[in-house]
């Protein structure tokens, strides 16, 4: 049995990631080339908690990508950067959500902040 995905049409968003290499000098961040990433969609609504130091971030949205239908699905990296609305965000989650009854990768839910 396979899950179902949203139809191709409400898939509007797009974005520029580039994987994260590790650090080079001075501890900065070393990021692949640029590739876009179609077909995926991003809600815009950050998350907070609250807590005993006040309210924190903890992300600024979600991204949803889904095998079969964003263009190239890759197997994204925390980390990494993503551009989307002329500002970058970095992955702080990159969740695999498989298929109900395989391994098989249903989409990837990114995290960013």
């Amino acid at each position: 049995m396979v899950m179902p995905k949203p139809p191709k049409k409400f898939l509007v968003d797009s974005f520029v990631y580039r994987e994260y290499l590790g650090e080079g000098d001075y501890n900065k961040p070393i990021y692949g080339n640029a590739i876009t990433i179609s077909n995926c969609r991003i809600d815009r609504s950050p998350q907070y908690t609250a807590g005993t130091n006040g309210k924190q971030l903890l992300y600024n949205a979600v991204i949803f990508c889904y095998n079969g239908l964003t263009s190239p699905l890759k197997s994204f990296k925390e980390q990494s950067l993503v551009i989307y609305d002329g500002k970058e965000h970095i992955i702080t989650k990159a969740i695999p959500v498989t298929e109900a009854y395989t391994n098989e990768i249903y989409s990837y839910e990114l995290e960013v902040v």
